[in-house]
């Protein structure tokens, strides 16, 4: 009982410093939506991307909540709920990263047919920065991070049936 208390109270900081850090970015993402529709800028990447990045951003923190709740209010963390939601989170993760190279093939087409300025508005900062921009996509850390939980959701489960078995068996 004492390790379940110790993963108890783990997931419940893990869980206050997520939440802040999701509330940071979340004001982030939607003041960085709505200077865009009133200002003229080099648009960077479409709409419909920057909406399905903040959509893959709230679906990660409901779905990291559900988690936390999981853990925290059951007994065990070892519950036939919690496989699900990890290959879900595992699944939403390697979605960042394919969105991540959309756009980055998106930006190659835009700037082969339309160069942009040799200064680029930064989009979350709000100012001007001169730069060459580059169309390297440095992306690949969220796939790797997203298979990694879904080996442990995969590992989570085998875990939980042989706890079964030997229940059953007792």
């Amino acid at each position: 009982m004492n390790k379940t208390r110790k993963i108890k109270r783990t997931a419940v900081i893990v869980f206050i410093m997520f939440s802040i850090l999701f509330f940071l970015q979340t004001m982030q993402r939607i003041i960085f939506l709505i200077s865009r529709t009133g200002s003229f800028n080099y648009n960077l990447s479409p709409p419909l991307t920057t909406i399905f990045s903040f959509v893959l951003h709230l679906g990660i923190f409901v779905l990291c909540f559900l988690l936390f709740r999981t853990i925290i209010k059951n007994e065990t963390p070892f519950k036939r709920k919690t496989v699900p939601l990890l290959k879900i989170i595992a699944l939403t993760f390697i979605c960042i990263d394919v969105q991540g190279a959309i756009v980055s093939i998106y930006r190659n087409f835009q700037f082969r047919n339309n160069p942009p300025p040799n200064y680029i508005v930064c989009d979350y900062a709000g100012i001007i920065v001169t730069a060459n921009i580059t169309l390297l996509w440095f992306g690949g850390f969220a796939i790797i991070a997203g298979l990694i939980i879904y080996l442990i959701a995969l590992v989570l489960k085998y875990g939980i049936s042989l706890q079964t078995q030997v229940d059953e068996t007792l």
